[in-house]
């Protein structure tokens, strides 16, 4: 029995209820959705930093160690090459070319920065055919580069180590003294710096494009942009790490324009293989900070009185669009001026010297046109005594 308050003229309609019920369900499920709506974006904005910041680079950074030590098996070079005489007994990829019945003198060749012994080593034998006789010659890969192992301390490699890593190569392949050195770009600065600490083993040396020391000069326009440059690679050596490189690498062959093209277009697939990996860019970058101890080192061995003065001397330059960037000129015939000038530096240590500028060549050529190089190997032995041409 209802109670007397129960009258149903009293009580809220049954329809209104179940308006009411449907009305409620529907703003709660519209909530609901507004909020998955809201919250969907940022869960997916944090799946994907989380992709992006972890996966990704964990993937590329054990992919790259894979690829790299893949790689440095497929293109390893032949066992006999490759000789314990780096720091810590590393190996370091040694080419020498034996000519044992050869009357010349024997040839040490410094490549430039970033360019190994995959890119070398056939421009060797070509050398040799362009010279038309037997000849001895030898090249090396310092720590880093190419197949040669890299240093267990980065911060163990300065000038006089490079240096001194040059001497002991040459002493244990039992190289013919005196000899020719050849160095193209930085390698040209190498030997210079060889010349100057070791006179007496030297008979004769070509620079093709040399790096002048002045480059490395503290507060110089060129040191300032090579610190620019230094931070970049470091930039660059982190994305190859987690092998960012890797997939612009095949690009190297089918789009390379300008100078960029002629060099690597007829490289080596070795040499590819391993230009961008961060080893290389790392020995790149650390090469390009220990040589600004250029100039210190020079003003030490000026003091050295034991310098033969009338050692042959030929310096091959180019002109080069990328030396206006470098010394900041904004003209390229002021920065060839420039270069030039400096280069004749390389002059001042010897009385028998030639400087021979290239208009048809420009920096990657000259230094990597080798019958140029044999021409002016030719012309520089009619200078050479011949007690040393045996």
């Amino acid at each position: 029995m209802r109670s007397w308050y129960e009258d149903p003229t009293l009580l809220t309609p049954t329809s209104f209820r179940a308006k009411a019920v449907r009305i409620l369900s529907f703003c709660s499920s519209l909530c609901i959705g507004i909020g998955v709506l809201l919250i969907l974006p940022v869960i997916l904005i944090v799946l994907i930093l989380f992709l992006l910041l972890w996966i990704l680079p964990g993937f590329g950074y054990f992919y790259e160690r894979y690829a790299e030590a893949r790689d440095r098996k497929r293109y390893y070079p032949p066992v006999e090459e490759m000789k314990p005489w780096g720091p810590h007994n590393k190996l370091i990829h040694v080419v020498h070319v034996h000519a044992p019945q050869s009357k010349l003198p024997s040839i040490v060749y410094l490549s430039g920065m970033s360019i190994s012994m995959y890119y070398v080593k056939p421009l060797l034998s070509e050398f040799v055919k362009f010279m038309s006789e037997p000849v001895e010659i030898l090249s090396f890969d310092p720590p880093g580069y190419g197949a040669s192992e890299s240093p267990s301390n980065w911060n163990e490699e300065d000038l006089t180590s490079e240096l001194s890593l040059l001497h002991e190569i040459i002493g244990k392949s039992t190289l013919r003294k005196p000899f020719i050195l050849i160095g193209g770009s930085i390698g040209g600065l190498l030997a210079h710096l060889y010349y100057l600490t070791y006179p007496k083993d030297v008979a004769g040396i070509i620079f093709l494009d040399p790096t002048p020391p002045s480059v490395f000069e503290q507060g110089s326009t060129t040191l300032t942009n090579m610190n620019r440059l230094v931070f970049v690679l470091r930039v660059i050596a982190r994305a190859a790490s987690y092998g960012c490189l890797r997939p612009i690498i095949f690009l190297f062959d089918y789009f390379g324009l300008g100078d960029f093209g002629n060099f690597f277009r007829p490289s080596y697939p070795g040499y590819i293989a391993l230009a961008m990996t961060q080893t290389m860019i790392n020995k790149f970058t650390n090469q390009m900070q220990y040589y600004q101890s250029v100039p210190d080192y020079i003003l030490k061995q000026k003091k050295n009185t034991s310098i033969l003065n009338d050692v042959p001397l030929l310096v091959i330059s180019a002109p080069d669009s990328s030396k206006a960037r470098l010394c900041g000129y904004r003209t390229e015939e002021e920065a060839q001026q420039w270069w030039c000038d400096h280069q004749r530096a390389f002059l001042h240590n010897s009385s028998n010297t030639g400087f021979i500028f290239r208009e048809d060549h420009n920096h990657v050529q000259c230094v990597l046109d080798i019958e140029l190089t044999a021409n002016a190997t030719k012309a520089l032995l009619t200078q050479i005594h011949n007690n040393v041409i045996h």
